[in-house]
């Protein structure tokens, strides 16, 4: 009787090490090709970055699949302009995805050379979300980071909020309230920042051109702050 009893051991084995198996290969696809979600967070309302290497993106699927709130690459300089800027910022209008420029922030010019071209090739439409300024360079010294400031307030100036894709110890450079974005991988001193880009290896689920290599950013913060702060795309 005893050996009648395990004659069953070994199939029974075999079948719950495939039913693992199969476990860990859903998950592994679902990983595969969902949409690209921030670790270990509960964070929902999630953005992307379009610019000229991201052709053709349909701005309904993009809101349809989760997607909140779009960054655009607009200037680098006093000499670069990309390429898709405008023509993403007129689709944005039929849609309800919030949406910001981006400024990559050059030490080889000035910063009014660099806010002026901004200016002048952007206009006042820079979204409702924060002008978001990215340092073009790893240069932490005082001078840069000045320059960086001059270009914020010029921003102030003319009523555009900043943010800063930086670490907030910065903050001493930029007057009070000034916002700043994280970039490390796994998010601390979240009072200290308003926004997150939590991969730049990140995909959309059912968007075409969107399924690999995604710059992808979070709100730090509930829906309903977010709405009240940017639910519209409308400019500030």
């Amino acid at each position: 009787m005893h050996r009648f009893q395990h004659r069953f051991t070994l199939p029974a084995i075999i079948i719950l090490l495939l039913i693992v198996i199969c476990g860990f290969l859903f998950a592994f696809f679902n990983m595969r090709t969902n949409t690209t979600v921030p670790r270990g967070s509960n964070m929902s309302v999630l953005g992307v970055e379009l610019d000229q290497n991201t052709d053709g993106v349909d701005l309904h699927k993009l809101e349809h699949n989760g997607i909140s709130f779009v960054y655009l690459r607009a200037t680098q300089g006093k000499t670069y302009f990309d390429d898709n800027y405008l023509i993403y910022r007129d689709r944005l209008q039929g849609t309800k995805l919030s949406f910001g420029s981006i400024v990559t922030f050059s030490n080889q010019s000035s910063a009014t050379e660099q806010f002026n071209y901004f200016e002048q090739q952007v206009g006042q439409n820079t979204g409702n979300l924060p002008v978001m300024i990215v340092p073009a360079v790893k240069d932490n010294s005082a001078k840069y980071w000045n320059q960086i400031a001059q270009f914020s307030q010029k921003l102030n100036n003319i009523g555009k909020r900043v943010l800063i894709a930086g670490d907030y110890t910065k903050k001493k450079y930029f007057p009070h309230g000034t916002d700043f974005l994280y970039t490390g991988a796994s998010l601390h001193n979240k009072k200290e920042y308003s926004f997150w880009c939590y991969t730049q290896a990140g995909r959309v689920k059912n968007v075409d051109n969107l399924n690999s290599n995604v710059t992808m950013f979070a709100y730090i913060g509930g829906m309903s702050n977010y709405q009240a702060q940017y639910g519209s795309n409308f400019t500030q």
